[in-house]
């Protein structure tokens, strides 16, 4: 948002369709180092739907501007707002004395159980380390520097700590319109350990992760690991690497999406999506890549 915002800022265009034109530019240039995740995503459509909608109305390049600068000022509002009540709704869903499992690293997460933290709550915190990047042991430190009891184990453990916890708990890189969750790979097969003992399992999000574009039919393409993240540097060149960096957990594993908007269901997230500005210019760029 900034980057787009700063880009109408110091533009010397004088007229709407060329200021429209440069937005654009910044887009495609964001788009070519930047993977196609769901928030940055959902800020572009944003800023672009409203750029379109200028220049069809003829409105001009002075107050288009201003307009952009009023949606930036709109959405850093939001978003610490929107962080605030993410965070209240998970808490709440912390049982007392209860064991939560987490995966991987997720600000909402460390924000969640901060909150039921302040609330009162003592509970029991499981982690995996979350390879390859071992975000899990980022998490294990955040939470301890914010004075939470916490375990950790490796990934190879999720099927006995899952089956220990009252809850598990996960973040997401995009909600899609099936509500089917992308997130860090390891999620999938914690929820379906969680499926098999029962254990309900919660997204944890704001709305900026809900993906607009699989609404539209677009899907979302997950990274495939690199050597490096599995093998030594001495390893044969020959030796292939397989998997991906993220995996799907489909909507039948997960219990609720928890956002600044409450606890939503699969159909509740889809509804939502309808409503969240959509610009054409970039749609079709997306699909044009193959996103």
């Amino acid at each position: 948002m900034r980057c787009l915002v700063e880009t109408a800022r110091c533009s010397s265009a004088s007229d709407t369709s060329t200021l429209a034109d440069e937005i654009q530019y910044a887009v495609d240039a964001i788009l070519r180092v930047m993977p196609p995740y769901a928030p940055a995503l959902n800020v572009m459509h944003r800023v672009l739907a409203r750029v379109e909608l200028a220049r069809s109305g003829g409105e001009d390049v002075s107050s288009l501007r201003m307009a952009l600068q009023s949606e930036a000022s709109s959405f850093s509002h939001w978003s610490e707002s929107a962080r605030k009540r993410v965070a209240n709704y998970g808490a709440e869903l912390i049982p007392a004395d209860g064991t939560v499992f987490t995966f991987t690293l997720s600000e909402t997460i460390l924000r969640c159980m901060v909150r039921a933290s302040e609330m009162g709550k003592r509970f029991r915190i499981l982690v995996t380390e979350s390879r390859p990047n071992n975000d899990g042991l980022a998490t294990a430190s955040a939470l301890l520097d914010a004075g939470l009891e916490i375990e950790v184990g490796i990934d190879a453990c999720v099927a006995e700590l899952v089956p220990q916890a009252d809850i598990v708990m996960v973040g997401a890189e995009a909600i899609m319109a099936d509500g089917s969750a992308i997130a860090k790979v390891g999620t999938y097969p914690c929820a379906l350990v969680a499926r098999q003992y029962g254990i309900p399992v919660y997204v944890v999000v704001d709305s900026m992760k809900l993906d607009v574009s699989s609404a539209l039919g677009l899907s979302l393409p997950l990274d495939a690991l690199n050597a490096h993240d599995v093998l030594p540097n001495n390893a044969p060149e020959e030796v292939a690497v397989a998997g991906s960096l993220f995996d799907r957990t489909r909507s039948h594993l997960i219990r609720g999406v928890v956002s600044e908007q409450g606890i939503l269901t699969a159909a509740a997230c889809s509804a939502l999506m309808r409503e969240m500005p959509v610009s054409q210019y970039l749609h079709d760029l997306i699909g044009e890549r193959g996103a």
